[in-house]
Parts: C-alpha cells; structure tokens; sequence
C-alpha cells in the first residue's frame, strides 16, 4: 500500500510540475533554424526582383512602398536581434521560427501583388540562353580543396536575378547544383589548393533543367548593392550567423577550365555566401510558366 501510494504521488508531482510549467515554456518561442533563415533570405532576394519592376507613376506603386517600408522596418528588427545574438550566443540564432515565418507569409503576399498588379512581370514561355550568359550564385555550403572530394555534390541559389529583354528569366534564389570535378590539396610551400567545380543542374519552376556552367569568377565581395535591396538591410549580419562569422576569400583565383586556385602553399577555402560567377558554356533554354 504504501509502494502505491508513494508511486501515486510521483504521477502527481509530475503531472502538477508539467502543468505549472507550459506556461513558461510558451514565453520561449521556438527559435528559428539556419534552414528558415536561408529561406528567408532567398525570398527577400526574390521581392527585391519584383520591387525593381514597380512604375511609380503608377497609383498602386505607393501602397505597394508602404507595405515595403513596413517589411523593411521589421527586417531591421530582425538584424538586430542576429547582431545581439553574435554578441551573446546563448540567445539562440536571435530570431523566433513564428517570426520568421510571419515575415516570409508577408513577403510572398507583397510579390505574388505586384506579379498580378504588373501582370506577371517574369519571362514567360521559352527564354534562351545564350552561350556566355553569366549568373551569380551564392553557395548553400563550404567547400575547400583540402577536404572536399571529386564528384561531391554543390548546392547554390542565384544570387542576383537574370534578366532578359526586361524581363526575369531567372528569379534570384533559383535552386543551382553541381559536382567537385577536380580538386587537389595544397603542398606547402609552393603549391596551392585547387578546386574544379561543375554546374549541371538548376531548378526552375518545379522542374529541373540541365545546364552546362564553369567558374569565371570569385566574388569577395559579394553581390552589387546597389541591386540588393531589402537584401542589403540583413544581407551581412544574415551572413555571419548563417556562414560563419569568418570565411573571407583570399587570395583565390579562378584560372583556367574553370579553377579555383589558392596563392602558394594556401587552401581553397569559399566558405557558405561565397558568391561565384558562372558562365553558361553551351545555350540554355528555359520553359517559363
């Protein structure tokens, strides 16, 4: 009897103990992922393409303004947050998954608006392209010719949209793939790291196309400004918390075939956010809907 009612009061304690303590648990909201993030960095890049398209005479343009002022403000807020979260990284990632997801609903509202007040200002139907187009894509995950391997697969999303006769034929934040097609780790002291790498893939409207892309160039300084938009307000502090708070490109080339090559006895070292230029090496043709 006593075994019982001493087991009795265990249940109870512990059924008292969860109740008193939900409450608490409700006042800590589930913390946004690097997944989330990365998402919501892909659809900022995304409206910026759409706010480049608004005319401002136009008598729609000024709610569309406010509505984007409205996000912007709580982008801000949201850089933040991240910065006091580099500061102390016992806050988390320093966004909440409802926050974030709250943002991302808004954004998309605001684009899928302009789309239809504009009528779909995307490519639509096939779009070429040709031969020597470029596209900047930005890399989802670190590389380096010390641990990478041949045939390792690269995931990248485009950077900035690709344009053609006015219109997106390529919407920032397009899924890019690839593979390691060659790489060699650095012998010091004279001979840097190397690493080929092959785009053949990119994700377009739900479907997959082929693509045959190089490397041409290494952007250490990332994406034009100056195009980036609501991009920018988060673009460095997002950056840091989801690419690490180092990882500067240096001293990395791109040399011929479509190479990284490191200075002298260094790695190839491109972190996740680095931005590459690649050129299409055959023409592509999209099927636009």
């Amino acid at each position: 009897m006593k075994e019982r009612a001493r087991s009795g009061f265990i249940l109870l304690f512990m059924f008292l103990l969860a109740v008193s303590t939900a409450p608490a648990f409700a006042d800590h909201p589930e913390a946004a992922t690097p997944t989330d993030l990365r998402e919501l960095r892909t659809e900022v890049n995304r409206l910026d393409d759409s706010l480049q398209t608004l005319d401002e005479s136009d008598p729609r343009t000024r709610d569309f303004r406010k509505r984007e002022q409205e996000i912007r403000n709580r982008l801000v807020t949201l850089r933040d947050e991240m910065r006091r979260h580099q500061q102390n990284e016992s806050q988390g990632l320093g966004a909440s998954k409802d926050e974030v997801a709250d943002l991302r609903r808004d954004i998309n509202s605001l684009n899928r608006d302009i789309d239809a007040a504009y009528d779909n200002p995307r490519a639509t139907g096939n779009v070429d392209l040709p031969n020597g187009t470029e596209i900047k894509v930005r890399l989802e995950e670190p590389l380096s010719s010390k641990t990478s391997r041949v045939e390792q697969r690269v995931v990248a999303t485009v950077a900035e949209a690709v344009t053609r006769n006015g219109r997106t034929a390529i919407p920032a934040g397009t899924e890019v793939r690839g593979t390691v097609s060659s790489v060699q780790a650095a012998q010091r002291p004279s001979k840097g790291g190397r690493l080929e790498v092959e785009f053949d893939q990119m994700t377009m409207d739900g479907q997959r196309v082929g693509m045959d892309a190089r490397v041409v160039k290494v952007e250490e300084g990332g994406v034009d400004k100056k195009k980036a938009g609501l991009g920018a307000v988060i673009g460095g502090v997002l950056g840091a918390v989801l690419d690490g708070k180092t990882g500067a490109v240096i001293g990395a080339i791109v040399g011929g075939g479509g190479a990284v090559v490191a200075s002298s006895g260094e790695e190839v070292e491109l972190p996740a956010g680095t931005v590459l230029t690649v050129q299409l090496e055959r023409p592509m043709t999209l099927a636009r809907r």
